[in-house]
């Protein structure tokens, strides 16, 4: 049985108890907010647990939170009472930002019925429903071990390639800020250059979704973001010729994640994630990285 991409606040409610819910909130360092706490004190909603994708990650990485092994995503989302055949629900604080990634993990990991809650915590209390505060009360589960769609995720080498391709059919996305993306403001990471690969298209995550109400714009207000940076999505929906792939980048692959769902939402497939991103990218050596005038 297949699930909604986007589920209703009120979808959910009369549905509670059925779904697993993960809250998947992570924010900027400088933003000085601890999720988990937040989650512990400030509440979630009832029955949720919380997918930290700062734990469930690459450990051996210095890189912030890459994709972890198959064996160890298993272990650690068994832990959170989550099987394979579970509808898995994913929202956090801020409406359309970090579950993105988590709802991208599990899709990438095989899992089949994963959703995301359209405006999250914020349009869940907004409409007055019920909040729980403390630790999540969860009953460890069995995950079979998966196996990673290679077709969903990009690293480094093979994104490198395709930039040094000026022949090349590949439609690189990058969800950064305007400013960070040409150049003009610095990057959060220290250390980093600011800028863009080669070809790259902006399209700031900020523009898909109310930041009000944390949800997220419908299709053709979605489409129109893709317009404004050159991209037409009918085509990318409509295309057939082999090579017509889009990676999608950002700063660490969280908000490349919104990309990534916003663009699956519009019906587009062949999608990847560039796993390290921006970070990773900008701190290479080899990198070509352009910067607008």
């Amino acid at each position: 049985m297949s699930v909604p991409l986007l589920l209703s606040v009120s979808e959910l409610k009369s549905q509670l108890g059925g779904p697993v819910v993960v809250d998947g909130s992570w924010h900027m360092p400088a933003a000085g907010r601890d999720p988990v706490k937040e989650f512990k004190e400030n509440g979630h909603i009832p029955g949720a647990r919380f997918f930290d994708i700062e734990d469930i990650k690459d450990k051996t990485s210095s890189l912030p939170h890459m994709m972890p092994t198959a064996s160890q995503f298993a272990e650690q989302v068994g832990e959170l009472g989550i099987s394979n055949d579970d509808h898995v629900v994913v929202y956090d604080t801020v409406g359309f930002n970090s579950a993105a990634r988590t709802y991208w993990m599990l899709k990438a990991f095989g899992h089949k019925k994963v959703s995301l809650l359209n405006g999250g915590f914020k349009a869940w209390t907004a409409a007055g429903y019920p909040v729980e505060k403390g630790e999540a009360n969860v009953t460890p589960k069995k995950y079979e071990v998966p196996t990673l769609d290679q077709n969903s995720i990009r690293y480094y080498d093979q994104v490198l390639k395709i930039v040094k391709d000026k022949d090349n059919k590949i439609t690189i996305i990058d969800a950064r800020p305007a400013a960070r993306f040409t150049g003009a403001s610095p990057e959060p990471r220290a250390g980093l250059s600011s800028g863009h690969m080669p070809g790259a298209k902006n399209v700031p995550f900020l523009e898909l979704s109310d930041m009000e109400t944390g949800e997220l714009y419908n299709d053709q207000q979605l489409a129109a973001a893709f317009k404004r940076a050159g991209i037409d999505v009918q085509e990318l929906r409509e295309t057939t010729e082999p090579g017509k792939e889009v990676i999608l980048s950002c700063g660490s692959g969280v908000t490349a994640s919104a990309l990534y769902f916003a663009l699956e939402k519009l019906g587009v497939k062949d999608l990847a994630v560039f796993d390290g991103s921006w970070t990773e990218y900008a701190s290479r050596p080899e990198s070509i990285i352009v910067k607008d005038q």
